[in-house]
Protein backbone atom coordinates (compact mmCIF):
# COMPACT_ATOMS: atom_id res chain seq x y z
CA UNK A 1 0.00 0.00 0.00
CA UNK A 2 2.99 2.30 -0.45
CA UNK A 3 1.47 4.10 -3.43
CA UNK A 4 -1.87 4.50 -1.66
CA UNK A 5 -0.28 6.68 1.04
CA UNK A 6 1.04 9.31 -1.43
CA UNK A 7 -0.57 12.66 -0.60
CA UNK A 8 -0.02 14.29 -3.98
CA UNK A 9 -2.18 17.35 -3.22
CA UNK A 10 0.37 18.61 -0.69
CA UNK A 11 2.62 19.35 -3.66
CA UNK A 12 0.35 22.35 -4.33
CA UNK A 13 1.23 23.91 -1.00
CA UNK A 14 -2.34 25.08 -0.36
CA UNK A 15 -3.46 24.79 3.31
CA UNK A 16 -7.12 25.27 2.33
CA UNK A 17 -6.93 22.37 -0.12
CA UNK A 18 -5.24 20.20 2.51
CA UNK A 19 -8.07 20.98 4.92
CA UNK A 20 -10.71 20.22 2.27
CA UNK A 21 -9.30 16.81 1.47
CA UNK A 22 -8.73 15.88 5.11
CA UNK A 23 -12.34 16.76 5.91
CA UNK A 24 -13.62 14.85 2.87
CA UNK A 25 -11.67 11.72 3.80
CA UNK A 26 -13.32 11.80 7.22
CA UNK A 27 -16.86 12.86 6.32
CA UNK A 28 -17.67 12.22 2.65
CA UNK A 29 -20.55 9.68 2.60
CA UNK A 30 -19.64 8.25 -0.82
CA UNK A 31 -16.14 7.45 0.40
CA UNK A 32 -17.52 5.86 3.57
CA UNK A 33 -19.78 3.69 1.44
CA UNK A 34 -16.77 2.40 -0.51
CA UNK A 35 -14.86 1.81 2.74
CA UNK A 36 -17.69 -0.40 4.05
CA UNK A 37 -17.08 -2.79 1.16
CA UNK A 38 -13.74 -3.65 2.77
CA UNK A 39 -15.56 -4.76 5.93
CA UNK A 40 -17.92 -6.87 3.83
CA UNK A 41 -15.02 -8.47 1.98
CA UNK A 42 -13.18 -9.24 5.22
CA UNK A 43 -16.34 -10.85 6.61
CA UNK A 44 -16.47 -13.02 3.48
CA UNK A 45 -12.87 -14.12 4.14
CA UNK A 46 -13.81 -15.10 7.69
CA UNK A 47 -16.78 -17.05 6.34
CA UNK A 48 -14.57 -18.89 3.82
CA UNK A 49 -12.10 -19.82 6.55
CA UNK A 50 -14.93 -21.02 8.79
CA UNK A 51 -16.11 -23.39 6.05
CA UNK A 52 -12.83 -25.29 6.41
CA UNK A 53 -13.31 -25.91 10.15
CA UNK A 54 -15.30 -28.67 11.90
CA UNK A 55 -18.94 -27.92 12.76
CA UNK A 56 -20.44 -28.99 16.09
CA UNK A 57 -24.17 -28.71 16.79
CA UNK A 58 -26.33 -29.52 19.80
CA UNK A 59 -30.10 -29.85 19.66
CA UNK A 60 -32.99 -30.33 22.11
CA UNK A 61 -36.69 -30.78 21.36
CA UNK A 62 -40.05 -32.37 22.05
CA UNK A 63 -42.08 -34.44 19.60
CA UNK A 64 -44.95 -36.94 19.94
CA UNK A 65 -44.82 -40.09 17.81
CA UNK A 66 -45.29 -43.86 17.56
CA UNK A 67 -43.20 -46.68 16.15
CA UNK A 68 -44.82 -49.60 14.28
CA UNK A 69 -43.05 -52.97 14.31
CA UNK A 70 -43.62 -55.88 11.90
CA UNK A 71 -46.05 -57.51 14.30
CA UNK A 72 -48.28 -54.44 13.82
CA UNK A 73 -48.14 -53.63 17.48
CA UNK A 74 -47.99 -49.88 18.25
CA UNK A 75 -45.19 -48.66 20.49
CA UNK A 76 -45.16 -45.17 21.95
CA UNK A 77 -41.97 -43.13 21.33
CA UNK A 78 -40.33 -41.11 24.02
CA UNK A 79 -41.24 -37.48 23.28
CA UNK A 80 -38.14 -35.77 24.70
CA UNK A 81 -35.14 -35.86 22.41
CA UNK A 82 -31.65 -34.42 22.41
CA UNK A 83 -28.79 -34.81 19.98
CA UNK A 84 -25.39 -33.65 18.87
CA UNK A 85 -23.68 -33.61 15.49
CA UNK A 86 -20.05 -33.15 14.47
CA UNK A 87 -19.34 -32.61 10.78
CA UNK A 88 -16.04 -31.79 9.10
CA UNK A 89 -15.53 -31.63 5.36
CA UNK A 90 -11.97 -32.61 4.49
CA UNK A 91 -10.90 -30.35 1.63
CA UNK A 92 -9.18 -33.01 -0.44
CA UNK A 93 -9.97 -31.46 -3.84
CA UNK A 94 -9.13 -27.92 -2.68
CA UNK A 95 -12.44 -26.19 -3.46
CA UNK A 96 -12.66 -24.64 0.01
CA UNK A 97 -9.10 -23.32 -0.26
CA UNK A 98 -9.92 -21.86 -3.67
CA UNK A 99 -12.98 -20.13 -2.22
CA UNK A 100 -10.83 -18.68 0.56
CA UNK A 101 -8.26 -17.38 -1.93
CA UNK A 102 -11.10 -15.78 -3.91
CA UNK A 103 -12.33 -14.01 -0.77
CA UNK A 104 -8.83 -12.71 -0.01
CA UNK A 105 -8.48 -11.42 -3.58
CA UNK A 106 -11.86 -9.70 -3.29
CA UNK A 107 -10.65 -8.02 -0.11
CA UNK A 108 -7.57 -6.73 -1.92
CA UNK A 109 -9.81 -5.45 -4.71
CA UNK A 110 -12.01 -3.64 -2.19
CA UNK A 111 -8.95 -2.00 -0.61
CA UNK A 112 -7.63 -0.79 -3.96
CA UNK A 113 -11.11 0.39 -4.98
CA UNK A 114 -11.10 2.47 -1.80
CA UNK A 115 -7.73 3.97 -2.72
CA UNK A 116 -9.04 4.73 -6.22
CA UNK A 117 -12.07 6.44 -4.68
CA UNK A 118 -9.79 8.56 -2.48
CA UNK A 119 -7.72 9.54 -5.51
CA UNK A 120 -10.83 10.49 -7.49
CA UNK A 121 -12.29 12.45 -4.57
CA UNK A 122 -9.09 14.37 -3.88
CA UNK A 123 -8.71 15.29 -7.56
CA UNK A 124 -12.33 16.48 -7.72
CA UNK A 125 -11.83 18.64 -4.65
CA UNK A 126 -8.64 20.12 -6.09
CA UNK A 127 -10.39 20.92 -9.38
CA UNK A 128 -13.33 22.48 -7.52
CA UNK A 129 -11.05 24.68 -5.42
CA UNK A 130 -9.22 25.78 -8.57
CA UNK A 131 -12.62 26.76 -9.99
CA UNK A 132 -13.19 28.86 -6.89
CA UNK A 133 -9.83 30.60 -7.32
CA UNK A 134 -10.56 31.18 -11.00
CA UNK A 135 -13.91 32.87 -10.32
CA UNK A 136 -12.34 35.01 -7.59
CA UNK A 137 -9.56 36.04 -9.96
CA UNK A 138 -12.03 36.89 -12.72
CA UNK A 139 -14.17 38.90 -10.30
CA UNK A 140 -11.09 40.82 -9.15
CA UNK A 141 -10.11 41.53 -12.76
CA UNK A 142 -13.66 42.56 -13.56
CA UNK A 143 -13.77 44.89 -10.57
CA UNK A 144 -10.66 46.59 -11.91
CA UNK A 145 -12.29 47.07 -15.30
CA UNK A 146 -15.50 48.24 -13.65
CA UNK A 147 -13.59 50.88 -11.67
CA UNK A 148 -11.93 52.10 -14.87
CA UNK A 149 -15.32 52.16 -16.57
CA UNK A 150 -16.75 54.33 -13.79
CA UNK A 151 -13.85 56.75 -14.14
CA UNK A 152 -14.50 56.90 -17.86
CA UNK A 153 -18.18 57.55 -17.25
CA UNK A 154 -17.30 60.39 -14.87
CA UNK A 155 -15.00 61.92 -17.49
CA UNK A 156 -17.63 61.64 -20.21
CA UNK A 157 -20.29 63.13 -17.97
CA UNK A 158 -18.10 66.18 -17.34
CA UNK A 159 -17.48 66.59 -21.06
CA UNK A 160 -21.17 66.22 -21.79
CA UNK A 161 -22.04 68.88 -19.25
CA UNK A 162 -19.45 71.12 -20.87
CA UNK A 163 -21.12 70.54 -24.22
CA UNK A 164 -18.08 68.80 -25.76
CA UNK A 165 -19.69 65.39 -26.43
CA UNK A 166 -23.22 64.19 -27.07
CA UNK A 167 -25.56 62.35 -24.72
CA UNK A 168 -25.19 59.16 -26.76
CA UNK A 169 -21.54 58.79 -25.70
CA UNK A 170 -22.56 58.95 -22.05
CA UNK A 171 -25.39 56.46 -22.61
CA UNK A 172 -23.00 54.11 -24.38
CA UNK A 173 -20.64 54.16 -21.40
CA UNK A 174 -23.50 53.60 -18.96
CA UNK A 175 -24.50 50.54 -21.00
CA UNK A 176 -20.91 49.29 -20.81
CA UNK A 177 -21.06 49.72 -17.03
CA UNK A 178 -24.27 47.72 -16.78
CA UNK A 179 -22.79 44.98 -18.94
CA UNK A 180 -19.81 44.67 -16.59
CA UNK A 181 -22.11 44.62 -13.56
CA UNK A 182 -24.18 41.83 -15.12
CA UNK A 183 -21.05 39.82 -15.79
CA UNK A 184 -19.93 40.43 -12.21
CA UNK A 185 -23.24 39.12 -10.85
CA UNK A 186 -22.99 35.98 -12.99
CA UNK A 187 -19.43 35.28 -11.83
CA UNK A 188 -20.52 35.77 -8.22
CA UNK A 189 -23.30 33.22 -8.78
CA UNK A 190 -20.85 30.69 -10.21
CA UNK A 191 -18.46 31.28 -7.32
CA UNK A 192 -21.23 30.71 -4.75
CA UNK A 193 -22.29 27.50 -6.51
CA UNK A 194 -18.68 26.32 -6.40
CA UNK A 195 -18.58 26.93 -2.65
CA UNK A 196 -21.73 24.81 -2.27
CA UNK A 197 -20.17 22.04 -4.36
CA UNK A 198 -17.01 22.17 -2.27
CA UNK A 199 -19.05 21.92 0.93
CA UNK A 200 -20.80 18.81 -0.42
CA UNK A 201 -17.50 17.15 -1.34
CA UNK A 202 -16.17 17.92 2.14
CA UNK A 203 -19.06 15.95 3.61
CA UNK A 204 -21.23 18.88 4.68
CA UNK A 205 -18.73 21.11 6.47
CA UNK A 206 -18.05 24.66 5.33
CA UNK A 207 -14.90 25.27 3.33
CA UNK A 208 -12.09 27.37 4.71
CA UNK A 209 -10.72 30.32 2.77
CA UNK A 210 -13.01 31.17 -0.16
CA UNK A 211 -11.69 34.60 -1.17
CA UNK A 212 -8.28 33.65 -2.56
CA UNK A 213 -7.79 34.88 -6.13
CA UNK A 214 -4.42 33.36 -7.03
CA UNK A 215 -3.57 29.85 -8.15
CA UNK A 216 -1.14 27.53 -6.32
CA UNK A 217 1.66 25.88 -8.25
CA UNK A 218 2.97 22.33 -8.28
CA UNK A 219 6.40 21.69 -6.93
CA UNK A 220 8.58 19.40 -9.00
CA UNK A 221 7.35 15.81 -8.69
CA UNK A 222 9.65 12.86 -9.15
CA UNK A 223 9.09 11.11 -12.46
CA UNK A 224 8.68 7.35 -12.78
CA UNK A 225 8.86 4.96 -15.73
CA UNK A 226 5.52 3.92 -17.17
CA UNK A 227 5.89 0.30 -16.04
CA UNK A 228 6.36 1.42 -12.42
CA UNK A 229 3.33 3.70 -12.64
CA UNK A 230 1.13 0.89 -13.97
CA UNK A 231 2.47 -1.54 -11.37
CA UNK A 232 1.26 0.74 -8.55
CA UNK A 233 -1.92 2.14 -10.08
CA UNK A 234 -4.84 1.45 -7.66
CA UNK A 235 -7.41 0.97 -10.43
CA UNK A 236 -5.22 -1.59 -12.17
CA UNK A 237 -4.42 -3.36 -8.91
CA UNK A 238 -8.14 -3.54 -8.09
CA UNK A 239 -8.95 -4.93 -11.55
CA UNK A 240 -6.12 -7.45 -11.26
CA UNK A 241 -7.37 -8.63 -7.87
CA UNK A 242 -10.87 -9.06 -9.30
CA UNK A 243 -9.45 -11.26 -12.06
CA UNK A 244 -7.70 -13.44 -9.46
CA UNK A 245 -10.90 -13.68 -7.43
CA UNK A 246 -12.94 -14.67 -10.48
CA UNK A 247 -10.34 -17.29 -11.43
CA UNK A 248 -10.39 -18.82 -7.95
CA UNK A 249 -14.20 -18.88 -7.87
CA UNK A 250 -14.26 -20.62 -11.26
CA UNK A 251 -11.69 -23.10 -9.94
CA UNK A 252 -13.79 -23.73 -6.82
CA UNK A 253 -16.87 -24.37 -8.98
CA UNK A 254 -14.95 -26.93 -11.08
CA UNK A 255 -13.55 -28.63 -8.00
CA UNK A 256 -17.07 -28.85 -6.63
CA UNK A 257 -17.78 -31.39 -9.41
CA UNK A 258 -15.34 -33.80 -7.78
CA UNK A 259 -16.22 -36.14 -4.91
CA UNK A 260 -16.17 -34.62 -1.43
CA UNK A 261 -15.16 -36.34 1.79
CA UNK A 262 -16.72 -35.64 5.17
CA UNK A 263 -16.29 -36.99 8.66
CA UNK A 264 -19.52 -37.20 10.68
CA UNK A 265 -20.34 -38.07 14.27
CA UNK A 266 -23.92 -38.17 15.55
CA UNK A 267 -25.42 -38.93 18.96
CA UNK A 268 -29.13 -38.71 19.91
CA UNK A 269 -31.23 -39.88 22.86
CA UNK A 270 -34.91 -40.10 23.85
CA UNK A 271 -36.79 -40.11 27.14
CA UNK A 272 -40.43 -40.20 28.15
CA UNK A 273 -39.90 -37.43 30.69
CA UNK A 274 -37.64 -34.42 30.87
CA UNK A 275 -36.47 -35.45 34.38
CA UNK A 276 -35.84 -39.10 33.54
CA UNK A 277 -32.61 -40.44 32.19
CA UNK A 278 -32.54 -41.07 28.48
CA UNK A 279 -33.27 -44.74 27.92
CA UNK A 280 -32.79 -44.82 24.14
CA UNK A 281 -29.48 -43.77 22.51
CA UNK A 282 -28.26 -43.78 18.93
CA UNK A 283 -24.67 -43.00 18.00
CA UNK A 284 -23.04 -43.04 14.59
CA UNK A 285 -19.46 -42.23 13.63
CA UNK A 286 -17.81 -42.52 10.24
CA UNK A 287 -16.72 -40.92 7.00
CA UNK A 288 -18.98 -39.99 4.13
CA UNK A 289 -18.01 -39.83 0.47
CA UNK A 290 -20.27 -37.71 -1.73
CA UNK A 291 -19.89 -38.52 -5.45
CA UNK A 292 -21.83 -36.13 -7.70
CA UNK A 293 -22.99 -38.07 -10.77
CA UNK A 294 -25.16 -35.43 -12.39
CA UNK A 295 -25.93 -32.12 -10.70
CA UNK A 296 -27.33 -29.42 -13.05
CA UNK A 297 -26.89 -26.71 -10.40
CA UNK A 298 -23.15 -27.41 -10.08
CA UNK A 299 -22.69 -27.52 -13.84
CA UNK A 300 -24.53 -24.23 -14.21
CA UNK A 301 -22.33 -22.72 -11.49
CA UNK A 302 -19.22 -23.63 -13.50
CA UNK A 303 -20.58 -21.87 -16.58
CA UNK A 304 -21.56 -18.84 -14.53
CA UNK A 305 -18.13 -18.57 -12.87
CA UNK A 306 -16.39 -18.99 -16.21
CA UNK A 307 -18.41 -16.13 -17.67
CA UNK A 308 -17.56 -13.98 -14.65
CA UNK A 309 -13.87 -14.73 -15.11
CA UNK A 310 -14.00 -13.73 -18.79
CA UNK A 311 -15.82 -10.53 -17.83
CA UNK A 312 -13.22 -9.67 -15.18
CA UNK A 313 -10.39 -10.26 -17.65
CA UNK A 314 -12.08 -8.01 -20.23
CA UNK A 315 -12.61 -5.34 -17.58
CA UNK A 316 -8.91 -5.49 -16.69
CA UNK A 317 -7.92 -4.94 -20.32
CA UNK A 318 -10.41 -2.10 -20.54
CA UNK A 319 -8.95 -0.49 -17.42
CA UNK A 320 -5.39 -0.71 -18.81
CA UNK A 321 -6.43 0.97 -22.07
CA UNK A 322 -8.37 3.64 -20.20
CA UNK A 323 -5.42 4.45 -17.94
CA UNK A 324 -3.05 4.71 -20.91
CA UNK A 325 -5.52 6.96 -22.73
CA UNK A 326 -5.91 9.21 -19.68
CA UNK A 327 -2.13 9.53 -19.31
CA UNK A 328 -1.61 10.44 -22.97
CA UNK A 329 -4.57 12.84 -22.98
CA UNK A 330 -3.40 14.63 -19.85
CA UNK A 331 0.14 14.93 -21.22
CA UNK A 332 -1.06 16.37 -24.54
CA UNK A 333 -3.41 18.83 -22.83
CA UNK A 334 -0.76 19.91 -20.35
CA UNK A 335 1.89 20.62 -22.98
CA UNK A 336 -0.56 22.52 -25.17
CA UNK A 337 -2.04 24.58 -22.35
CA UNK A 338 1.36 25.51 -20.94
CA UNK A 339 2.40 26.75 -24.40
CA UNK A 340 -0.88 28.67 -24.80
CA UNK A 341 -0.45 30.18 -21.34
CA UNK A 342 2.97 31.54 -22.23
CA UNK A 343 1.49 33.06 -25.38
CA UNK A 344 -1.50 34.64 -23.67
CA UNK A 345 0.67 36.10 -20.92
CA UNK A 346 2.69 37.91 -23.57
CA UNK A 347 -0.56 38.96 -25.20
CA UNK A 348 -1.84 40.42 -21.91
CA UNK A 349 1.36 42.39 -21.49
CA UNK A 350 1.13 43.89 -24.98
CA UNK A 351 -2.59 44.65 -24.72
CA UNK A 352 -2.05 46.33 -21.33
CA UNK A 353 0.45 48.66 -22.95
CA UNK A 354 -2.04 49.44 -25.72
CA UNK A 355 -4.84 49.90 -23.21
CA UNK A 356 -2.82 52.28 -21.02
CA UNK A 357 -1.83 54.34 -24.06
CA UNK A 358 -5.44 54.43 -25.30
CA UNK A 359 -6.58 55.64 -21.90
CA UNK A 360 -4.00 58.43 -21.86
CA UNK A 361 -5.03 59.47 -25.36
CA UNK A 362 -8.71 59.37 -24.39
CA UNK A 363 -8.23 61.45 -21.27
CA UNK A 364 -6.26 63.97 -23.33
CA UNK A 365 -9.09 64.11 -25.82
CA UNK A 366 -6.94 62.79 -28.67
CA UNK A 367 -8.83 59.55 -29.33
CA UNK A 368 -12.45 58.47 -29.41
CA UNK A 369 -14.40 56.61 -26.78
CA UNK A 370 -14.89 53.67 -29.15
CA UNK A 371 -11.16 53.07 -29.53
CA UNK A 372 -10.61 53.21 -25.79
CA UNK A 373 -13.54 50.86 -25.06
CA UNK A 374 -12.22 48.42 -27.65
CA UNK A 375 -8.79 48.37 -25.97
CA UNK A 376 -10.43 47.94 -22.55
CA UNK A 377 -12.52 44.99 -23.74
CA UNK A 378 -9.54 43.29 -25.38
CA UNK A 379 -7.52 43.68 -22.19
CA UNK A 380 -10.30 42.19 -20.04
CA UNK A 381 -10.78 39.28 -22.45
CA UNK A 382 -7.04 38.58 -22.54
CA UNK A 383 -6.82 38.58 -18.73
CA UNK A 384 -9.77 36.19 -18.47
CA UNK A 385 -8.17 33.95 -21.10
CA UNK A 386 -4.94 33.92 -19.10
CA UNK A 387 -6.83 32.99 -15.94
CA UNK A 388 -8.74 30.23 -17.76
CA UNK A 389 -5.58 28.77 -19.29
CA UNK A 390 -3.73 28.88 -15.98
CA UNK A 391 -6.54 26.91 -14.38
CA UNK A 392 -6.72 24.52 -17.34
CA UNK A 393 -2.98 23.80 -17.10
CA UNK A 394 -3.30 23.06 -13.39
CA UNK A 395 -6.33 20.86 -14.05
CA UNK A 396 -4.36 18.93 -16.67
CA UNK A 397 -1.59 18.47 -14.14
CA UNK A 398 -4.14 17.11 -11.67
CA UNK A 399 -5.59 14.87 -14.41
CA UNK A 400 -2.09 13.54 -15.03
CA UNK A 401 -1.62 12.80 -11.34
CA UNK A 402 -5.00 11.03 -11.24
CA UNK A 403 -4.28 9.10 -14.45
CA UNK A 404 -0.98 7.84 -13.03
CA UNK A 405 -2.61 6.74 -9.79
CA UNK A 406 -1.18 9.51 -7.61
CA UNK A 407 2.22 9.53 -9.27
CA UNK A 408 3.45 11.36 -12.37
CA UNK A 409 5.45 10.51 -15.48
Amino acid sequence: MKQASVQWWRQLGDPSLNSDIQSAFSNNPDLKSVALRIDQAEAAVANARAAMLPKLNLGFGYSEGRRQNIDFGPYSLAPWETGGNLSWEIDIAGKLRAAKRASIANTEAAIWDFQSAKLLLSSRIAATRLNLYRFNAEIASLNESLAASRDTLSTLTERNQAGIISNSAVSNQRAENEKLKRLQLDLTRLRDLTIVQLRTLRGGSDAGSSSKASFPSFTLLSSKPLNQVLALHPSLLAAEAKVRAAFELESAARLNLLPSFKFNALASGRSSSLTNRYNTWITTVGPTLDIPIYDPARLAAVKSRKAQMSSAAAEYRKTVLRVLEEIDTANINLRSQQAQLSTVQREVSEIKTTRDYAREQFEAGLTSQIEYLDAERRWLEAKRSAITLQQAALNSRIDLVKATGGSIL
